[in-house]
């Protein structure tokens, strides 16, 4: 059997996916200090903003406190809590930051969760930095129980 040969072009049907993906206004912040923002297409410049979340983030010497977003694309900024499938980053720094993928030209992060990551990603909590830390303070707690511990018994009575 022959297959049926279609005369519509296959990048279409991807650019039309990629539209529905990115459903929600696009919404534009610039030399701005907002609360929260939330659309399909986000682009901030020169702002700061404490949550966004949107499909797609595009940040250029902006900062924001915590993002959610399917594509986060940055340079020059920051961002306390991140969470997107795909990142890529110019310049930045982002304290907490879990992404399927990563592509970095310079990021510094506190701890980076990620399926795959290219490009220099600098993070100050290694995973034997993590496990050291750990392990320092359950030693903490430990000896702090044992130089507090009271003698269980009857307490001392007045001179009645």
């Amino acid at each position: 059997m022959a297959e049926k040969k279609s005369d519509a072009n296959p990048l279409e049907d991807a650019a039309a996916n990629l539209s529905a993906d990115l459903e929600g206004e696009r919404v534009n912040v610039s030399e701005a200090a907002v609360g929260n923002v939330q659309g399909g297409h986000v682009s901030m410049t020169d702002s700061v903003a404490r949550s966004v979340h949107a499909q797609a983030l595009n940040m250029s010497d902006a900062a924001a406190a915590f993002a959610t977003t399917k594509s986060l694309e940055m340079r020059d900024s920051a961002i306390g809590f991140a969470a997107s499938e795909q990142t890529t980053v110019q310049s930045g720094s982002i304290g907490f930051l879990a992404s399927g993928r990563i592509k970095a030209q310079e990021v510094c992060s506190w701890v980076v969760i990620a399926g795959k990551v290219e490009g220099n990603v600098k993070t100050t909590l290694s995973p034997l930095s993590a496990l050291a830390a750990g392990a320092g303070f359950g030693l903490v707690v430990l000896l702090m129980r044992v130089l507090f511990k009271r003698k269980k018994g009857p307490l001392p009575e007045d001179g009645q």
